[in-house]
């Protein structure tokens, strides 16, 4: 696992990079509870196929997408082995002592699995084309604090520096002989001073920030300004109201009509 697939801001000039950040913001809080009420594969399949092609339209590096795929893969073959042992809906296929395995539960956990990562790819689409000032800037123009808004922001872009320090110390670990064996108690303590040294680094990190955002006067009592403001253009308007219109409208269909609720079928 490389730290390229905790960083997920690739800059650009494409459409999508250009897209207000808050639009952004309401197109995934829209299509992320849609995918939480759909339980359909084949939709869900095509939800990722159709935020693969949103992603490549945008420019997005082939090579970020394949590392997310690696980053996120244990999860989803844990979402899909795990499922079927505790869900029991569907005809029984095979019995391996106490436990029983069923064809609809195996699905279901295909089903979940491709939701996650649908989701997560989603989110992408928001913070992989969306600068940090930006994102800051979207924050606050919604209403929320200056502080609140670069909280957030930090830690959205502080996660690849954090990973990326932690795989460094634990290759280096390994090069001078380090090798985790036993069982995970074992483990957890041969790597305590791989956590020891990460938590250094991550101090250390944490006091040049307080001192470059301290001289740039965060937290100063006068009213904030900015060098360039955010505002809405037409063709932001327009994709927003598009994808609310159709966001509210799959919505309504999945409530009222069940359409995504059938796992093998889309109606």
């Amino acid at each position: 696992m490389s730290a390229m697939a905790f960083d997920f801001y690739v800059a650009g000039r494409s459409w999508l990079h250009q897209l207000d950040p808050r639009v952004k913001l309401a197109v995934v809080a829209g299509w992320s509870v849609v995918f939480f009420l759909w339980l359909s594969l084949p939709l869900l399949a095509l939800a990722l196929i159709a935020i693969h092609g949103t992603l490549l339209s945008a420019r997005y590096p082939w090579s970020r997408i394949i590392a997310t795929w690696k980053a996120i893969s244990l999860l989803l073959a844990l979402i899909v082995v795990i499922w079927p042992l505790f869900d029991k809906t569907g005809d029984l296929l095979f019995s391996l002592g106490p436990i029983d395995i069923h064809d609809e539960a195996i699905l279901r956990g295909c089903a979940n699995a491709a939701r996650i990562a649908a989701i997560n790819f989603i989110f992408i689409i928001w913070v992989g084309t969306t600068d940090a000032r930006e994102l800051v800037r979207g924050f606050v123009r919604l209403g929320l604090p200056f502080r609140w808004g670069m909280s957030l922001t930090i830690g959205l872009r502080f996660i690849p520096t954090f990973a990326g320090t932690y795989l460094t110390v634990f290759d280096a670990q390994q090069a001078r002989g380090l090798v985790l064996r036993g069982w995970w108690y074992r483990r957890i303590r041969q790597m305590l001073p791989i956590f020891v040294a990460a938590l250094v680094s991550a101090l250390r990190a944490s006091d040049q920030l307080a001192m470059t955002l301290e001289s740039r006067g965060f937290g100063a009592s006068r009213q904030r300004t900015v060098l360039r403001d955010i505002a809405m253009r037409p063709a932001d308007w327009l994709i927003l109201g598009l994808t609310m219109l159709l966001t509210v409208g799959l919505i309504w269909l999945t409530l009222t009509h069940d359409v995504g609720r059938d796992l093998m079928t889309v109606w």
